[in-house]
């Protein structure tokens, strides 16, 4: 198929077939085609596990791939990519940089944008990874100097974790404005003014309202939120009180009938012509997205006066 298009110059190709066929470095290269390309990039995913990956990681480790080209590729034991297609993986931390063509291994650190901590092993090098992002934690027990990535922006944590950990992350990194909780208790944490996106999984369960006061002292400035509730009646309640609020997803057991804009109004500020707002049920959960005038105004006097 390549064949017929003599042009081509660039060439990105997501497929799925044999590693046998396809996973082939001298193959590719007897292709007049691919030989004219400028770029190459490609993901391959194998339906079969390949019997012999240095096999395949000899039949990309030529002066045609290597030098010529300058293509690197990444073998693994369900796909083979060019290392351009490496974006935002998940680095799991007991395993090391995956078998690779490329003269070192400095391009994989540079492209983990996603680490995942499991459990009993805290042990990792996290300076190894400049463009650090987002970090998962499986277990409580937490021993890492935090305030050393300025670019970390999103903790999630899959177990429970202790208020006095948690408070003594966030206050020494106010860089870290995404957090996803699973189970905590909030009448123990301070007020966390610097987290914007809060995403709280199933197994915190919010069923008074005493708990959703809670909720909005410790996380007063959330724009972004995910939450499972047991009552429609706590929406009001964190629209009312989360004024900053500009999208959030709630989870309900069930919806019996949709929440209309009308209804909204009457139960909550958005009847202030100030706000405008969208809004769609779901049969278990309910999806708003808010826009404030007068913030945007004033974006937009402050954007015209930095110009």
């Amino acid at each position: 198929m390549i064949s017929h298009f003599p042009k081509l110059i660039s060439l990105t190709l997501n497929i799925r077939g044999l590693a046998d066929y396809l996973a082939d470095g001298n193959r590719w290269e007897t292709c007049s085609t691919i030989n004219r390309l400028r770029k190459f990039h490609f993901f391959i995913e194998f339906d079969d596990a390949p019997i012999n990956p240095n096999q395949i990681f000899n039949s990309f480790f030529t002066t045609f791939w290597r030098e010529m080209k300058k293509w690197y590729v990444v073998i693994t034991t369900h796909h083979i990519y060019t290392i351009s297609c490496f974006n935002d993986q998940v680095f799991y931390s007991s395993t090391s940089p995956p078998l690779s063509t490329s003269p070192d291994d400095q391009w994989f650190y540079s492209k983990i944008k996603r680490i995942k901590i499991e459990k009993n092993n805290s042990s990792i090098n996290l300076n190894r990874f400049p463009n650090l992002k987002k970090l998962h934690f499986s277990d409580e027990n937490i021993h890492l100097p935090l305030n050393q990535y300025s670019r970390l922006r999103h903790l999630i944590f899959h177990q429970s974790i202790s208020p006095e950990i948690l408070n003594d992350i966030l206050i020494h990194n106010p860089h870290i404005d995404h957090l996803t909780l699973s189970q905590t208790d909030f009448h123990q944490l301070c007020s966390l003014k610097t987290i914007h996106y809060l995403h709280l999984h199933e197994s915190i369960k919010l069923i008074n309202r005493t708990q959703i006061k809670e909720l909005i002292r410790v996380f007063p400035l959330i724009k972004q939120l995910f939450i499972h509730l047991n009552s429609v009646k706590f929406i009001c309640q964190i629209i009312n009180n989360f004024h900053h609020l500009e999208n959030a997803v709630f989870h309900l057991r069930v919806l019996t009938k949709p929440i209309s804009q009308e209804w909204l109004k009457e139960n909550t500020r958005l009847d202030n012509e100030t706000y405008s707002f969208t809004c769609r049920s779901e049969p278990n959960r309910f999806l708003i997205w808010i826009s404030n005038s007068v913030s945007r105004k004033q974006s937009i006097v402050t954007d015209f006066f930095y110009i």
